[in-house]
């Protein structure tokens, strides 16, 4: 549905674009959290709310423009000069414009404010957009779903009576605002890089990197969610339960429930959750690497263009090894009696002092241990066989297989979605890493553990990478 089918007011955002915005936008705020603190707003304890407004930012201050210095006769709407900066004519605007409800009596006799529902959704979104308060986003985005996750698995948990309202669709939404905040990170480097393009001198750009706290916390949250082992131990466990959560009968809950909200069909409806959870494990699996990936790479990038900018600031823009190649180059061409000429007077003019420090380790006396006659060789033993195999077995555990059964598994996930089968020749293989998963597949065909069926015709196909069987991946 379109926003405006959605609102059926075309006035909406008429307090938005007239002169005094600036003054409506805060009174607004003012009324909301007056709604926050009392049960009923009374039209008498809303209009001294705004009456204290308009008297501490001043009378000549509220009729004078707001709108960052435009000319007011251009300025002021033709319907706005009737518009009195009183706290009735701003009620009288709010309601027109849907931001307040119809006058309500209540039940002393006197007139109700009642802020509209899509009015506190606008403006809670504003606010949020411009203080910025909350800080740890990302590492917060992760760990909610992480609990989503861990406790629908619970016994006796509360989300599995509505699975697709409880569990499926905050994980997706928690998902999206990941994203956006990956977006926004990706962003705010770019932003950096600009801000660092334009200082002029060392000094501003020393107080830019020593004293900005907008850059400490930008890269304190990445480096958190980067380095914290606490969080790749988490994505891996949702998507281990959400390949689990697919295969059983919660599953079906969610499809027959996701029919009854949406009042879809059973096909529509199960499509819908497939594609829900592909997603998140396309998200999981593919998106958030590469993106971690590509902001790596732009803070690598910030660095070096910032230490470009302080050795081209330290050398008053100077490059010194452009400076010392053209003069060598110059050099090289002279005859050998001018070279020798030039290099003696180089030879004045530059001062060479070789500086030494002495510390404690260059006159410290190593000693040595005394075993005090003690045997100190290896002590040479048997394992046995029980032994021998549950070392086999940890060292299994404890190295990384890229190419594991559960990679694999939830690489096929990714690009089979809600389909059945598929060919090779029908997909485009770009990377290294995509024919390896295929190869590994046809390994794991004749496991027990490995979630899909794999046929190997005789057709061979040519890929980006290499040649490799036409192989179809079916469903179990």
């Amino acid at each position: 549905m379109n926003f405006f089918d959605y609102i059926k007011n075309d006035a909406f955002f008429k307090p938005l674009t007239l002169k005094y915005k600036r003054i409506y936008y805060d009174c607004i705020q003012i009324l909301i959290e007056k709604t926050k603190e009392l049960p009923v707003l009374y039209e008498s304890d809303a209009k001294d709310s705004i009456t204290v407004y308009l008297k501490n930012i001043g009378i000549s201050e509220a009729k004078k423009d707001l709108s960052d210095g435009a000319d007011a006769e251009e300025d002021i709407e033709p319907d706005e000069s009737s518009i009195e900066l009183q706290p009735a004519g701003i009620l009288s605007l709010f309601r027109e414009c849907g931001w307040a409800l119809p006058r309500e009596i209540g039940r002393n006799g006197e007139y109700v404010v009642n802020i509209s529902i899509d009015c506190r959704k606008l403006m809670d979104s504003l606010k949020r957009m411009t203080e910025k308060a909350e800080e740890g986003m990302m590492s917060n985005r992760i760990f909610s779903m992480y609990d989503t996750i861990k406790y629908a698995f619970e016994e006796d948990s509360g989300r599995t009576e509505r699975p697709y309202t409880n569990i499926l669709v905050p994980l997706i939404r928690e998902a999206a605002k990941l994203k956006d905040e990956l977006t926004d990170l990706k962003e705010s480097i770019s932003s950096i890089m600009k801000a660092v393009i334009v200082f002029q001198d060392i000094n501003s750009f020393g107080q830019f990197i020593m004293k900005d706290e907008m850059l400490d916390r930008f890269f304190s949250e990445y480096f958190f969610v980067k380095n914290n082992g606490l969080i790749p131990a988490q994505i891996s466990f949702i998507k281990g339960r959400l390949r689990i959560l697919r295969q059983e009968e919660t599953c079906e809950r969610m499809i027959k429930e996701c029919s009854e909200k949406l009042q879809l069909g059973y096909e529509e409806a199960r499509e819908r959750v497939e594609r829900y959870f592909a997603e998140l494990q396309y998200f999981l699996s593919v998106e958030y690497e590469a993106n971690m990936e590509l902001i790596d790479s732009r803070i690598n990038n910030y660095y070096n263009l910032a230490n470009t900018r302080i050795m081209l600031m330290a050398s008053n823009g100077a490059r010194m090894e452009a400076a010392i190649n053209d003069f060598l180059n110059a050099v090289s061409e002279m005859p050998e009696e001018e070279q020798d000429a030039a290099m003696e007077k180089v030879a004045d003019c530059t001062r060479i002092v070789n500086q030494r420090y002495v510390g404690y380790k260059s006159f410290e006396k190593n000693k040595r241990m005394k075993n005090e006659g003690e045997n100190i060789g290896l002590v040479a033993a048997d394992l046995s066989e029980e032994e021998k195999s549950l070392q086999t077995e940890k060292l299994f555990s404890s190295s990384l297989n890229s190419y594991s059964v559960d990679r694999v598994s939830a690489f096929l996930d990714v690009q089979l979605g809600s389909e059945h089968e598929m060919s090779i020749k029908e997909r485009k293989i770009r990377t290294k890493e995509e024919i390896l998963m295929y190869a590994a597949a046809m390994l794991y065909a004749n496991n027990e553990e490995f979630p899909y069926e794999v046929r190997l015709p005789e057709e061979t196909v040519t890929t980006e990478i290499a040649d490799i069987t036409n192989m179809t991946i079916i469903k179990k």
